[in-house]
């Protein structure tokens, strides 16, 4: 079972390529692997205590020395393999020790200063905003000044360490999940504290609750699975004792309904996965989706079965079995089969249009759904056939044995093409009144008016929230309200995202850095993103160049002995800042940035820049910056402030720097631009398929109109009623989307399909209502409330993907019903009586003409 967040973003997505480019930069020290603890403070919101920090310091000393990641050169900590970023969590530490020598000496201690963004302890300058958010800083008369208060620091809500480092082909993925584990595994099982919360943060973390949400779903399958099989029993049971049709094999039929969809999910999902493709929890969800769409065609089915041998009970008389029940299952895949046939290849194509969206994650969607629903068809018409042709077989054996030839009795007569009752069939059964009245009142003037003004009123409705559905994005929506990343991704929404949201900046060709020009262009460029409206400014920035042009000025105020002038000279720094001039190539040759590097203070900036072994010149450089903004805490807000940094990054002027932007959550915001045009392209292609699709079936351009205009309608509310609902326009609704699409195909089909074969039968309108609901008003009111009873189980699920989906497989059913009941009858009804009124007032004017010629020649 593999998973990827970032399968959701669209393939051709420039977040891709900076990835890649981002992970390129890596390539001389392997892959960059981050372990991040985001530690909370237990005693209030405030870790600005020493309780606090001493056990952070402990965690941070845990993680980094008691754990041991295997490689090809043995076990080591990560104070052992970590290279370039050893050093990102030593403010915290030093913070820590600054907070213990002031309460010893006093907070007047000349060399510390306990302040944000900047601390200074022992004259060594600490940039904290990378490790404490949530801070709340003291300034002179309330007033926010440019320069920083000293020991301004108050509170810190949240503390982050990263142990980030670079892996090589020497680490195993196996191994550094295990490695990965041990700590997950102390923190969540064996770590405890009275002061501190501490949650770990890893990619085979997020990859395991992804996976484990979606796995939380397969109970609630086999719920459903009870609840429909029940239903299904109990439906199938009372439809045959009021046909007089009971037998034990009914309830066989009704289980293998809902075994049917399972058989069909088992073989597709399984061949697509012995074919190579991946197990995606997304896929969890095909079960319901699948059962739902396979339970209405064998409803048909056995309806239509049932009613073709009420027919032949009441009109024919048989001698072979054999012969009568090819006669039956002949004439009940006459009825049903089309209408079967085209919801199937409607909801294939549906998927399959889905199959053709840019993200990795609904195209596994739609191509599961897509094989799941044709296998479940392949299923139906042969396996599910064939255990009604044994049953069917039992059956008419029975009525034979038990039938009494009477002396005037008819010989057989077959059904018509749709099994529906023909005129000479007596019209006092109760439930056949019923329905004649049901359809009297359909067709009332006034009750079609009320239905098209609230038709009408529900249009609006609908519409008005599928234009203001919001394209937003939340991942922890994949994720059990109960996992830790749940809380992980809650602080970083309060505490990070709208103080520090860190943007990457790379340099692939910075050029020759011994010419002060193009130092100057490269500062120029730095200086143009900490000019954006939104950035944190200078003190935020992590850019080498700046350390490296003091380290420059510094080396120019030595003042080298007179008798040592002549002979090649470096300068050397030692830990404390002395100086120590050793022999060395000539300064001011290359050879800065190499001492530049080796001075212990400035040996971090190994992690941010590439060298050429053999030359010693910079190839690559990394710098960071920060934004800020309370907005951003939408992620539709920080999608255009990554395209802020992008059209800075593609500026003309530095076109030659070969600039590129990297954002963690990138892989998700570029899919925010995209999902409504995506969303808008599916379900226009999808739409036009069905209508083909229908068109091949019902050649009748007035049925045809109903059918699509219901399918439309019915889509239209799904959107617009869950944008009501509070649902976003995410992946997981994409996927939801063009499930629904497909699904709400179902319905209209099969009652525009069974309508338009009753103009065989009768021009009626009435009569023609009554025997399409004959046919179909059962079982879709056996699939609509079996299927609402399924999905029910997952609002049970605390899991967001899941009650998306059966809030829309809800909606769907009950919109579909509606309309499958109400609206088309209503709107048949009304295009009838426009020929009839056209043919009335033609007839009038052709009397009117006569009367008139009949006057002239008088």
């Amino acid at each position: 079972m593999e998973n990827d967040i970032s399968d959701f973003t669209p393939f051709g997505a420039r977040s891709r390529a900076e990835l890649q480019k981002y992970r390129q930069f890596f390539n001389n020290h392997g892959e960059p692997k981050a372990i991040y603890a985001f530690i909370t403070s237990k005693v209030g919101d405030n870790m600005l205590g020493i309780s606090q920090l001493n056990d952070t310091v402990h965690v941070l000393d845990k993680i980094s020395r008691d754990f041991y990641l295997k490689t090809s050169d043995g076990p080591k900590n990560f104070e052992e393999y970590c290279s370039g970023f050893c050093l990102l969590n030593e403010p915290v530490r030093h913070f820590y020790s600054g907070m213990l020598i002031s309460g010893q000496h006093g907070t007047d201690f000349s060399h510390l200063d306990l302040g944000y963004p900047v601390t200074t302890v022992l004259g060594t300058k600490l940039y904290m905003d990378p490790n404490f958010f949530g801070v709340k800083v003291a300034t002179e008369n309330n007033k926010i000044e440019s320069k920083q208060e000293p020991n301004n620091i108050r509170e810190v809500s949240l503390v982050v360490l990263q142990l980030r480092s670079e892996l090589g082909d020497e680490v195993k993925a196996e191994d550094l999940r295990n490695y990965e584990h041990q700590i997950l595994d102390y923190i969540h099982d064996e770590y405890k504290s009275d002061h501190i919360n501490v949650y770990i943060l890893t990619d085979s973390y997020i990859t395991e609750e992804i996976v484990r949400a979606g796995l939380t779903l397969l109970p609630f399958l086999v719920i459903g699975f009870t609840i429909m099989a029940v239903f299904s029993s109990i439906t199938f049971v009372v439809s045959a004792y009021y046909l007089q049709q009971l037998n034990i094999y009914k309830v066989v039929l009704a289980v293998m309904a809902c075994v049917c969809p399972f058989m069909a999910c088992g073989a597709s999902l399984g061949a697509m996965f012995f074919s190579g493709f991946r197990f995606g929890s997304i896929l969890c969800v095909t079960p319901f989706l699948v059962l739902a769409i396979g339970v209405d065609d064998s409803y048909l089915m056995v309806n239509a079965w049932q009613r073709i041998t009420c027919h032949r009970r009441k009109n024919g008389r048989f001698e072979s079995v054999n012969v009568e029940l090819k006669h039956r299952i002949t004439e009940m895949f006459i009825e049903t089969g089309p209408s079967i046939t085209i919801t199937t290849i409607t909801n294939v194509l549906a998927f399959g249009v889905g199959a053709t969206t840019p993200a990795a994650e609904i195209q596994l969607f739609s191509i599961g759904n897509a094989l799941a629903v044709t296998a479940d068809f392949i299923f139906t018409i042969t396996f599910y056939g064939a255990l009604m042709a044994v049953v069917g077989k039992y059956e008419i054996a029975q009525e034979l044995k038990n039938m009494k030839t009477l002396p005037g009795a008819e010989t057989p007569s077959d059904t018509s093409s749709t099994g529906s009752v023909t005129s000479s069939e007596p019209e006092d059964c109760k439930f056949r009144r019923i329905i004649a009245k049901i359809c009297d009142f359909l067709t009332n003037t006034w009750v079609c008016s009320v239905v098209l003004g609230l038709l009408a009123v529900y249009w609006y409705i609908c519409i008005v929230g599928t234009v203001n559905i919001k394209s937003e994005l939340s991942p922890n929506k994949l994720f059990l309200a109960e996992s830790n990343i749940v809380e992980i991704f809650k602080q970083r929404k309060t505490h990070i995202i709208p103080y520090y949201s860190a943007c990457w900046v790379l340099v692939e060709n910075p050029g020759d850095i011994n010419d002060p020009s193009q130092r100057g262009k490269l500062e120029d460029l730095i200086q143009s993103f900490e000019s954006l409206p939104s950035a944190n400014g200078r003190y935020s920035t992590k850019f080498w160049l700046r350390d490296y042009e003091d380290f420059l000025k510094q080396s120019e105020d030595i003042d080298l002995p007179i008798e040592e002038e002549d002979e090649e000279l470096a300068i050397e720094f030692s830990v404390n800042g002395s100086q120590v001039v050793t022999p060395s190539q000539p300064f001011g040759q290359g050879n800065e940035l190499r001492q530049f590097l080796e001075w212990p203070e400035f040996s971090f900036w190994k992690g941010f820049i590439q060298i050429n072994e053999s030359t010693y010149q910079m190839s690559k450089f990394l710098v960071t910056t920060a934004y800020h903004g309370s907005e951003l805490v939408d992620w539709s807000n920080r999608a255009k402030l990554l395209n802020e940094w992008r059209a800075v990054a593609d500026q003309e002027k530095y076109r030659s720097l070969n600039v590129t932007v990297y954002e963690e959550d990138a892989k998700f915001l570029d899919l925010i631009e995209t999902m409504s045009p995506v969303a808008i392209q599916s379900a226009l292609w999808t739409f036009a398929s069905m209508f083909v699709v229908a068109a091949l079936f019902i050649s009748h351009p007035p049925t045809l109109f109903v059918a699509t205009f219901s399918i439309l309608s019915t889509s239209l509310g799904v959107f617009g009623i869950m944008s009501w609902w509070g649902a976003d326009l995410d992946p997981i609704m994409m996927s939801a989307t063009v499930m629904s699409i497909g699904f709400s195909v179902d319905i209209p089909s099969h009652v525009s399909y069974h309508f338009y074969q009753t103009a065989k039968e009768t021009t009626d309108i009435r009569r023609r209502l009554q025997m399409t609901i004959e046919a179909v008003g059962f079982p879709i009111f056996e699939a609509s409330l079996s299927t609402s009873l399924c999905v029910m189980s997952l609002f049970f699920v605390d899991l967001n993907m899941a009650q998306i989906f059966a809030k829309c497989m809800l909606l769907v059913v009950v919109i579909g019903m509606i309309h499958g009941m109400l609206v088309m009858p209503v709107i048949f009804a009304l295009l009838d009586t426009v020929p009839r009124k056209l043919t009335a007032k033609s007839r009038k004017q052709h009397l009117a003409s006569t009367v008139t010629v009949v006057t002239v020649v008088t």
